[in-house]
């Protein structure tokens, strides 16, 4: 496939993710106006308590579905569906009574006060994302690209649009969790009515089941422990800090979703291409080195241009959650490092040494545990965005020094990886901890410069396609 062919592709499973973030954009503002930033940290608090729930529930089988997709035939593909679902319904009945069962305590533990509803809520999420998270599957991984925009432009046209309209009627985080649940029902709803043939209900079979669980029970300690990883720094927050400081850096995490957009349309596209390529010719790594850099050149790009332009686009919210601005720079890291590091990651997964993830996850866990715990009852929020900026470096050389132990042919370019991170972490060191337009602006700016003479390959190829394609519209006219 030509650099022109894969670009395509990923454009079509960007486009909406592209246009989700523009609406978040558009729209956070008028939530921020709608609903003030203590009960914005409580949703975040809900979303975070869902995220362990999840994970435990899928057990790992969504690992398992996308490792052996394509080795099942056309008319089978059913079977390791429900074979790989199964389990994961299980556990969330099983969760969902104790969540019932326990709903009180859990409500003053997460939200310092009982709610009615709000765990039968979270209970009919826990279904609805399972079956969610397989509908997105499916169409990843028959890479049907505009299939996959249409589900996620659905999903946030209709999640705006009622969380909008609740915050109008109750001015509380229910707001936020009840348009986030019409937006899941709206995805689920057009995926599976496009493909039917995938959901047709099978008994699985003894021999299916013991396969699916033998290669997904290794993910889940490390399911788990990315959750904590990821998790720390709210959890921190709610222990050391105050709704409001959750409030302002969940705020700051609607604009990283900017940086978050290019990382959820590049995954979708390449976790099925990269399988399929390692599958043809599994000695080819020059294909894996182009993609790093080129990953590389346009994420590094697009955080110095954020981290320029920040100020402007925080001024959009409401006064309250202006601070957001200083807490933003180093939560940038998190979708750069972590798209990087999809593309040295993947000798891990090629060799099935799955068990690396869990050092890996272990050792990037305790490395946000501590800087947590040491800057958030200073810092707050920002202490919290530095502590999980880092970890998060930390996440992406431990991926790829082990991967590169495993393939040492890998020809990776560490060095310009090194400088621009250096940069990039004095850059973000600077805008936590002063509040200039101008200066922001200046050092953003000199960071895109510099990364494009850095990356002087992938974009001159980047520019040469995007010329070609202008050439060729031009012609037809």
């Amino acid at each position: 496939m030509s650099t022109r062919k894969y670009f395509k592709s990923f454009l079509s499973f960007s486009i909406g993710t592209w246009l989700r973030a523009f609406i978040s954009v558009f729209t956070t503002p008028i939530i921020t106006y709608l609903i003030n930033p203590e009960e914005f940290g409580k949703s975040a608090m809900y979303a975070t308590a869902f995220g362990v729930i999840n994970t435990i529930v899928l057990f790992g089988t969504d690992q398992t579905f996308v490792r052996f997709f394509y080795d099942y035939e056309e008319d089978r593909k059913n079977e390791l569906l429900w074979s790989c679902l199964l389990p994961s319904v299980l556990i969330a009945t099983i969760l969902s009574m104790v969540v019932l069962v326990l709903s009180d305590r859990i409500s003053v533990a997460l939200y310092g006060q009982r709610y009615g509803f709000i765990n039968l809520i979270f209970v009919v999420n826990i279904y609805l994302s399972l079956f969610q998270r397989y509908n997105q599957l499916i169409v990843r991984m028959l890479k049907k690209g505009m299939l996959y925009s249409l589900i996620d432009i659905v999903a946030a046209v209709l999640t705006t649009v009622f969380t909008i309209l609740f915050a109008l009627i109750s001015r509380t985080f229910y707001s936020i969790i009840l348009g986030g649940l019409v937006g899941t029902i709206s995805a689920l709803l057009v995926g599976i009515s496009q493909g039917r043939d995938y959901w047709k209900i099978t008994r699985p079979k003894k021999e299916d089941l013991k396969e699916v669980l033998k290669y997904s029970v290794p993910f889940v300690p490390t399911m788990l422990l990315f959750w904590l990883f990821s998790s720390i720094d709210r959890v921190s927050l709610r222990q050391y800090s105050t709704f409001v400081q959750i409030g302002i850096y969940s705020a700051a995490f609607k604009i990283v979703q900017v940086l978050n957009l290019i990382q959820s349309g590049f995954t979708a596209f390449w976790i099925p291409t990269a399988y399929e390529r390692y599958s043809k010719n599994s000695q080819d790594t020059s294909f894996f080195v182009r993609a790093n850099e080129m990953v590389s050149f346009v994420m590094f790009s697009a955080g110095f241009l954020l981290l320029g332009f920040k100020d402007i686009l925080f001024l959009l919210l409401a006064k309250s959650y202006r601070e957001s601005s200083t807490v933003f720079p180093f939560l940038a890291f998190l979708p750069i490092m972590y798209s990087i590091s999809e593309t040295t990651v993947v000798w891990i997964n090629f060799h099935k040494k799955s068990y690396w993830h869990i050092l890996i996850t272990t050792v990037s866990a305790l490395t946000n545990y501590i800087g947590n715990t040491l800057l958030v009852p200073i810092y707050g929020a920002r202490g919290a965005a530095i502590s999980t900026g880092l970890s998060y470096i930390v996440f992406f050389w431990m991926r790829t020094l082990v991967s590169m132990r495993l393939n040492p042919k890998a020809g990776y370019n560490l060095k310009k990886i090194i400088l621009i991170t250096i940069l990039m972490t004095t850059v973000a060191l600077i805008e936590t901890f002063q509040s200039s337009v101008v200066l922001n602006m200046v050092l953003g700016i000199l960071g895109v410069i510099v990364t494009i003479i850095v990356y002087k390959g992938p974009f001159t190829l980047i520019k040469k396609e995007f010329l070609d394609v202008l050439k060729s519209k031009l012609s037809r006219q």
